[in-house]
């Protein structure tokens, strides 16, 4: 019997990071939605269930902060990975799964900061969506 497809919600607002990605989750049997901001995500979060949300910390119209807390607040099973390069308003080493953002501490499943080895980010997927 052959196990389901994992479903990957991708949100990263750089075009060719995006396409890349896509690629290379479709080459490794995900079933990956791909949008460019965070109100795109938000409105596939709502209509769908995902299996992992991997997200761009600075994109337009919300953040991947605000969009991993309103995922984790209604879709508590989705795991959540933040992708960044960075910033004076967000505390963490890579590879943490307690960050801060600003004065608000949250719990995710990976901070992988960018540029991140691809090799890494599919093992940690990997491990992630393991059953």
């Amino acid at each position: 019997m052959n196990t389901p497809q994992k479903k990957i919600l991708l949100a990263e607002d750089e075009g060719l990071l995006r396409s890349m990605l896509h690629m290379v989750f479709s080459d490794e049997d995900y079933q990956t939605d791909i949008v460019a901001d965070g109100n795109e995500a938000w409105e596939l979060l709502e209509e769908n269930d995902y299996d992992l949300l991997a997200t761009d910390m600075v994109m337009p119209n919300m953040n991947g902060i605000e969009l991993i807390l309103k995922c984790q607040a209604s879709h508590p099973t989705t795991k959540t990975i933040l992708l960044s390069g960075g910033g004076t308003e967000l505390t963490g080493e890579h590879r943490d799964q307690h960050i801060k953002y600003n004065d608000q501490e949250l719990d995710i499943d990976m901070l992988l900061i960018k540029p991140c080895d691809l090799d890494e980010l599919l093992s940690v997927i990997k491990m992630l969506l393991r059953a």
